[in-house]
C-alpha cells in the first residue's frame, strides 16, 4: 500500500485528449475467413522465400488444383510465387508487432518498429479458394532499355538493444505509478546507462558512395523520473568527437532524434562512432539506448552473399536500371516494397530494370536461397464461426484446460446454475480469428467486440489460464496463455470501452481462474457449486465479515483502521444486517506481524477485507497461505469473498503458479490470493485485489462503492459478483478521472467466475441461535437455579436473512414441567443481526423443557420457518444445582489431546532418531472418536527453518494404519525419513470438530547411523529413589539382551537382572530402585548378542544418597 499527497489527488487527466482510442468495431478480423474452407496456419521466423512441399501439408489437406491455392496473412491475400513441382513457394516476413499499437495509449507512442511485445512469428494462412488464387507478377520492361544506370542504393547500418525493459518494475528508480496500457513509448531496451558517463557506439559505411550526406536516427528511452539533457556526440574515434545537439529527454519518455552526418565524421576505412551523456545534477539518473541506424548511399554490390536487400531512393522515373555485381547465376530478384504484393523483376543482374512508383521508396530482393519451412511451424487450422447473439457466458481458455472448462460450461448451462447459454472458445483460435494468428491480448479484446457486437451487457467474460505479463518472467508466443492486458496486469482493458461502454470503463463482468490443471478448475467448481447451493436458512455465517488492518507506523495503524472502521455501518445498518469482526495491528513495526485469524474462518465469514502493506506472497498482517499447514484453515463449505487492499496482492500475472516450490522463497512459488482461491475443500470462492501497487485514497474509494453495492444497495447486492464489481467501476469512473482511480478500477483484479452470486437473501430469517439461543438463568449470581423463586429465561434470536426496517417480530416462551405449564409472549422490533429477550417465570421447582417459538401465527414472510422453533430440555436434579443451563451445558467443548512417539519413546527436541522411525500419533478424547482420516492431519517439512514448507502425509501413499479405542485414536507411520533435519506437525480435532488447542509441532533429526554409537547413560547421579538406566544407539549392536549387576564396595553383588531386547530398538531403557544404604557403588552392564557373545561392557559408579 503507498500513499501519495493531497495535490496529487488533484491531478486530471483526460485520457480522451491523450491518446486516439482504438477502432474495435466492424469490420472484424475475422471477415477474411470462408468457414466452409478447409485452412492450414504456416509460422514464419525469418524474412526470405520459403517453400512448403505439398507432402508437409496435412494428409486432408487438398492440393490436386494447385491454381486455387490461395495465401493469406492479416485478412489479405498474398501473391504465390510459385505452385509448381509439389511444393508453393511464397515470400513471407516474421511478426513486426504492429497489432502491439492498439494497447498503446496513443496508439503512436509504440515508436520501436524493432521490438514486438508478444510473439516474433509471423502468421499465414494457406486454403483452397473457388477460383484461382493471387500469384506473382512478373513486372514489364520499359520501351526504352538505353537509360543510365543507378549508380547507388540506400543501406542501412542498424543496432538494436533488448536487454531491459524500458518500465521494468525490478529497479527502485521506476515510475512512481504504472498504467496498464502500454505508454511512454515502453519497448525493451538497452542497459541503463549512468547519465553522466559516456555512452559510445561504433557505425561502418561499407561501399559508402554519392553525394548524400548519411542520415543517423536513434532512440533513447529515459529510465528515471528526472528531467535531463541529452548531449550527442559523432565523430572518428571517442576521442575526436564534435557535439550534434542538445536535447531533452523527460522522465521516462523517449528521445526519437535524427541528424545528417558530415565527411569529417567518420575515418578513411568509414568507421566512425556515436556518442550520447547525460546532463544531468542528480547522481542518480539514467537512460538507456533502445537502437540507432545510419542510412546511407551504398553502392551496387551482392558481394556473393545469398540473399540482399536494395533500397531504392524515390524516383519519378518509370523505371530504374540497376547492374548489381557478385550475384550468383541463380539468383531471383523481387520488389518486396509491398511484402503481400512481391512482383516478379525478370532479367539478369547487369541489366535489372525496376518499374517505378512515382515519389516512392521501393525495396528490391535479390536471393538465391529458398527456406523448407520446418513441419512444427504447419498446423490445421479449423475456423468455426463463434454465435455471438445467442452466448451469454464465454470461457476463453487453453486446449489443455478443456476438460474443466466444459466442466465449467456444463454447469454453467444447467438450473442450478444459472441457465446461461456458454460458449467456450481455446485460444488459438482467437488468435487466428481476430489477430490474424499473432498472439496477444488485443486478440482477445477484438473477439470480444465482435461478440459483443449485439449491444447486449449482460453477458460474462471468464478466462481460464494462466498469464504472464512481467516483461522480464514474460514467454514469447504466450505458450498457453489467456493473457491480460500489460503489467500492471488488467483484465477489465480487455472489454473496455467496448459496445458502447466509455473509455476506460469495462463494458461486461470479467473473471479469471489462473489454473495450471484441470484439477484447479474441477476443485474450484466445486466451491461455486456448494456456495451457489447453500440453503438461505444455512447461510448466516455470511452476514459476518472480518476486516484487518495493518500499518508501518502509528498514524498509518490509526488511518487504516478508522477507514475499515468507517465501511461498518454500510454493513451493519443496511439491508444486509450483518455483523464486523475486526483485527488491528496492535503495534508499530516494520516487521511482518502473523495475524491468526482461522477460527473464525473455519466458522464461517462471509467476506473478509485486508487494508495494509502486501506482495505477491504475503501480507502485513500475515494472514498465510489455505494451504500453510500451520495456520489450520478448515473451512470446507463457508467460502468468503477475500478483498485485498494491499500492493501486487492480485498480481497473478508475474508467472507465480508453482503451489509445491522447493522453498517458502522460490520465486516461483504461487501467489497467496491464487492459493486461497484454488486451494481444495478450504480458502476463498472469490478474490478482488490489485494486480500492483495501491495507494489508500483510491483503495479506499473503491472499498466504498464496493460495500454500497455489496451490502447497502438492494438494486445490486443480489446480483454476481462481476456484475457489482461493474457497477463498482462505473461509479468510481463517473465521479473520478484523475490517473490513481482509473488505474485502480483498470488493475483491479476478480479471480473467480464473474456469475457467482455471493448473498442472495431476499426475507429476513430469523431463528434461536442454537447453542446459547435458550439460557435459563438463577434470579442472581449468588443463588443457584433450585434457590431462586424466580427463574429467568434468556432468548438469542438472530435475523440470518436480509434486514427488513419497521417489523415487529413475536416471540412466544413456554415452560413445562409436571406442576403445570407457564406460557409468554412478547414483541420485539426487527433487527439486522441479533436480538437477546429475557423474559422471567416463578419457579415451581419442576421445570422439564423451555420452548420458543418465534412467529407462532406465521406473520411474517421469512426465507425459512424451520429454525423458528427451539426447545431447551433438561433434568431438573442436574440443572437445579447450576445456576445457568443451556443446550452448550451438555456439548463436547473439550478438545482433544495429541501424544507423539518415534519407535516406543516421546519424541524429543533437537535429539538424534535413527532412519526410518516408526512414528505413532495418539488423539485422546473425552467423548469416543471414530475411525475418520480428517481427524488427524500430519504434516513433515525437511528443514528447521522457512527454507521448505511443509508436506501432508497422505494416508493411502503412506500406509499409515488408523485404530479406535473408545476415546482414543492411535495413528501408526511407518516412515521412510533419511539423515537430515526435520519438523513434524499435527493437527487432530474431535468428532464434535473441537480442534487440539495447539497443534503438536516438534523439530527432530534423523541421524547417520555411522555417527550413533552404543552409550550409556545413568541419571540422575546422585539418585536416592530410583536411578535411569538408558542405553542409547542400542541398535548399533545385533543386541538379544542385556545383563546388569550392582556391587557394593566390598564386591558383593546386590541386585542384577536381566532384560530381552527387541531388534532395532534405538534406545534401552530400564530402572534399579535402590534399597541400600546410602554410599557408593558399581554397576556391570553386559550387552549380549543372539548366542549370548557379550557385544560390549559398560562399567561405572553411582552413588546413592
Amino acid at each position: 500500500m503507498r500513499y501519495f499527497t493531497t495535490w496529487a489527488l488533484l491531478i486530471v487527466l483526460f485520457l480522451i485528449g491523450h491518446h486516439s482510442h482504438a477502432q474495435w468495431g466492424a469490420p472484424y478480423a475475422n471477415s477474411w475467413i470462408d468457414y466452409s474452407k478447409p485452412y492450414v496456419r504456416i509460422g514464419m521466423v525469418k524474412k526470405g522465400l520459403h517453400r512448403v512441399s505439398f507432402s508437409a501439408l496435412p494428409k486432408d489437406f487438398p492440393v490436386n488444383a494447385p491454381d486455387k491455392l490461395q495465401l493469406w496473412r492479416r485478412g489479405k491475400e498474398v501473391s504465390i510465387i510459385s505452385t509448381t513441382n509439389q511444393e508453393i513457394v511464397f515470400y513471407a516476413v516474421p511478426n513486426d508487432g504492429a497489432s502491439d499499437s492498439l494497447l498503446y495509449r496513443p496508439m503512436s507512442s509504440r515508436v520501436n518498429p524493432y521490438f514486438s511485445m508478444y510473439s516474433d512469428e509471423g502468421a499465414y494462412f494457406l486454403t483452397v479458394g473457388d477460383k484461382p488464387g493471387m500469384r506473382v507478377q512478373a513486372a514489364g520492361a520499359p520501351a526504352n532499355a538505353n537509360i543510365a544506370a543507378e549508380t547507388y542504393h540506400l543501406a542501412a547500418y542498424t543496432a538494436v538493444f533488448k536487454e531491459e525493459y524500458s518500465l521494468t518494475t525490478q529497479v527502485p528508480m521506476r515510475p512512481s505509478f504504472f498504467n496498464s496500457y502500454f505508454e511512454w513509448g515502453a519497448s525493451r531496451t538497452g542497459v541503463t546507462q549512468d547519465s553522466s558517463k559516456l555512452l559510445v557506439k561504433p557505425f561502418k559505411l561499407e561501399n559508402i558512395g554519392g553525394q548524400r550526406r548519411p542520415k543517423v536516427k536513434f532512440l533513447i528511452h529515459g529510465r528515471t523520473e528526472l528531467n535531463r539533457q541529452i548531449e550527442v556526440y559523432v565523430g572518428k574515434t571517442a576521442e575526436s568527437l564534435r557535439l550534434v545537439a542538445t536535447q531533452p529527454l523527460n522522465g521516462f519518455n523517449v528521445l526519437e532524434y535524427a541528424f545528417d552526418l558530415n565527411a569529417t565524421d567518420y575515418d578513411a576505412s568509414k568507421g566512425g562512432v556515436i556518442a550520447w551523456k547525460g546532463i544531468n545534477p542528480n547522481l542518480y539518473d539514467g537512460y538507456s539506448l533502445t537502437y540507432y541506424t545510419v542510412e546511407f548511399e551504398q553502392t551496387f554490390d551482392m558481394a556473393r552473399q545469398a540473399s540482399k536487400e536494395f533500397n531504392l531512393p524515390p524516383s519519378n522515373a518509370p523505371f530504374s536500371k540497376l547492374n548489381i555485381p557478385g550475384t550468383a547465376a541463380d539468383t531471383r530478384f523481387l520488389d518486396i516494397t509491398d511484402a503481400d504484393r512481391p512482383v516478379l523483376i525478370n532479367g539478369n543482374a547487369a541489366s535489372l530494370f525496376v518499374p517505378r512508383h512515382s515519389g516512392k521508396r521501393q525495396t528490391l530482393l535479390a536471393t538465391n536461397e529458398t527456406t523448407a519451412v520446418e513441419p512444427a511451424r504447419i498446423s490445421t487450422v479449423a475456423f468455426k464461426e463463434f454465435p455471438s447473439r445467442d452466448v451469454n457466458y464465454i470461457i476463453i481458455t487453453n486446449a489443455a484446460l478443456m476438460t474443466g472448462a466444459n466442466a465449467f460450461a456444463g454447469y454453467r448451462a444447467s438450473a442450478s446454475g444459472g441457465a446461461f447459454k456458454p460458449l467456450i472458445a481455446d485460444i488459438r483460435d482467437i488468435y487466428n480469428q481476430f489477430n490474424y494468428g499473432e498472439p496477444s491480448p488485443a486478440a482477445i479484446k477484438k473477439f470480444m467486440a465482435y461478440m459483443l457486437a449485439d449491444g447486449r451487457k449482460d453477458k460474462y467474460l471468464f478466462l481460464i489460464g494462466i498469464s504472464i505479463t512481467h516483461n522480464e518472467r514474460m514467454k514469447r508466443e504466450l505458450p498457453g496463455e489467456i493473457p491480460t492486458i500489460g503489467y500492471p496486469g488488467s483484465d477489465a482493458l480487455l472489454v473496455e470501452g467496448l459496445a458502447g461502454a466509455p473509455v476506460n470503463a469495462p463494458a461486461i463482468a470479467v473473471g479469471r481462474l489462473s489454473a495450471i490443471s484441470n484439477q484447479n478448475i474441477m476443485d474450484y467448481l466445486q466451491k461455486v457449486k456448494v456456495h451457489e447451493a447453500g440453503k438461505p436458512e444455512e447461510s448466516g455465517w455470511r452476514k459476518k465479515v472480518l476486516h484487518l488492518s495493518g500499518g508501518k507506523t502509528t498514524s498509518e495503524i490509526v488511518q487504516l483502521r478508522d477507514h475499515l472502521s468507517a465501511l461498518e455501518p454500510i454493513v451493519t445498518n443496511g439491508f444486509f444486517g450483518g455483523t464486523v469482526k475486526s483485527y488491528v495491528k496492535q503495534q508499530a513495526s516494520q516487521e511482518v506481524v502473523s495475524m491468526d485469524i482461522a477460527g473464525d474462518v473455519n466458522e464461517g465469514v462471509g467476506m473478509i477485507t485486508f487494508l495494509g502493506h502486501g506482495g505477491t506472497t504475503i501480507t502485513d498482517p500475515d494472514i498465510g497461505y489455505a494451504r500453510e499447514a500451520p495456520r489450520g484453515y478448515h473451512n470446507l463449505n463457508k467460502y468468503p469473498l477475500m478483498f485485498f487492499s494491499g500492493c501486487g496482492v492480485g498480481n497473478v500475472f508475474a508467472n507465480r503458479f508453482n503451489a509445491n516450490p522447493a522453498s517458502p522463497k522460490a520465486g516461483d512459488r504461487i501467489t497467496l490470493s491464487l492459493d486461497w482461491l484454488v486451494a481444495s475443500d478450504r480458502g476463498a470462492v472469490a478474490v478482488i485485489a490489485s494486480s500492483f501497487e495501491t495507494y489508500v485514497s483510491p483503495g479506499v474509494t473503491y472499498l466504498h462503492a464496493l460495500y454500497r453495492h455489496l451490502f447497502g444497495n438492494a438494486a445490486t447486492a443480489g446480483l454476481p459478483i462481476g456484475q457489482i464489481q461493474l457497477a463498482v467501476a462505473n461509479e468510481v469512473l463517473d465521479q473520478h478521472n484523475d490517473k490513481y482511480n482509473i488505474g485502480y478500477v483498470h488493475q483491479s483484479v476478480l479471480q473467480g467466475d464473474p456469475a457467482l452470486r455471493l448473498f442472495n437473501i431476499a426475507y429476513p430469517d430469523y431463528a434461536v441461535e442454537p447453542e446459547e439461543g435458550v439460557i435459563l438463568l438463577s434470579e442472581s449470581a449468588d443463588k443457584t437455579i433450585g434457590e431462586s423463586d424466580t427463574l429467568r429465561v434468556s432468548i438469542v434470536v438472530s435475523n440470518l436473512g436480509r434486514f427488513q426496517e419497521g417489523q415487529m417480530v413475536p416471540v412466544e416462551v413456554t415452560c413445562s414441567g409436571s406442576k403445570g405449564i407457564h406460557t409468554q409472549k412478547a414483541t420485539i422490533s426487527s433487527f439486522a443481526s441479533q436480538r437477546v429477550l429475557q423474559l422471567s417465570f416463578p419457579n415451581e421447582a419442576d421445570i422439564k423443557s423451555v420452548k420458543v417459538r418465534i412467529d407462532p401465527d406465521q406473520t411474517l414472510k421469512e426465507v425459512t420457518r424451520d429454525n423458528n422453533v427451539s426447545e431447551l430440555n433438561m433434568d431438573w436434579d442436574l440443572v437445579k444445582k447450576l445456576s445457568r443451563f443451556s443446550s452448550k451445558s451438555l456439548k463436547d467443548n473439550i478438545p482433544p489431546l495429541i501424544t507423539v512417539k518415534a519407535d516406543d519413546r516421546l519424541l524429543e527436541q533437537e535429539k538424534p532418531l535413527w532412519p526410518d522411525p516408526r512414528i505413532t500419533i495418539s488423539v485422546t478424547d473425552d467423548h469416543p472418536l471414530a475411525v475418520d482420516t480428517t481427524l488427524v492431519e500430519v504434516f513433515i517439512k525437511p528443514c528447521q527453518n522457512d527454507d521448505c514448507e511443509f508436506k501432508r502425509i497422505v494416508y493411502a501413499n503412506n500406509g499409515i494404519a488408523m485404530n479406535v479405542s473408545e476415546n482414543s485414536l492411535m495413528l501408526d507411520y511407518q516412515s521412510k525419513l533419511t539423515p537430515g533435519r526435520y519438523e513434524l506437525l499435527v493437527n487432530a480435532k474431535d468428532v464434535a470438530g473441537n480442534a487440539a488447542v495447539q497443534p503438536y509441532r516438534m523439530r527432530f533429526e534423523i541421524g547417520e547411523p555411522e555417527t550413533m554409537q552404543c552409550e550409556l547413560v545413568v541419571s540422575p547421579n546422585p539418585a536416592s529413589s530410583y536411578v535411569r538406566f538408558e542405553l542409547k544407539g542400542a541398535r548399533s549392536l545385533p543386541l538379544k539382551s542385556i545383563q546388569y549387576a550392582i556391587y557394593d564396595q566390598r564386591g558383593i553383588k546386590i541386585a542384577d537382572k536381566s532384560i530381552p531386547v527387541k531388534a532395532n530398538l534405538p534406545t534401552v531403557e530400564w530402572y534399579w530402585q535402590p534399597d541400600v544404604v546410602a554410599g557408593l557403588y558399581n554397576y556391570t552392564v553386559l550387552l549380549l548378542g543372539e548366542g549370548g557373545e557379550t557385544q560390549a561392557i559398560k562399567r561405572g559408579k553411582v552413588a546413592i544418597r
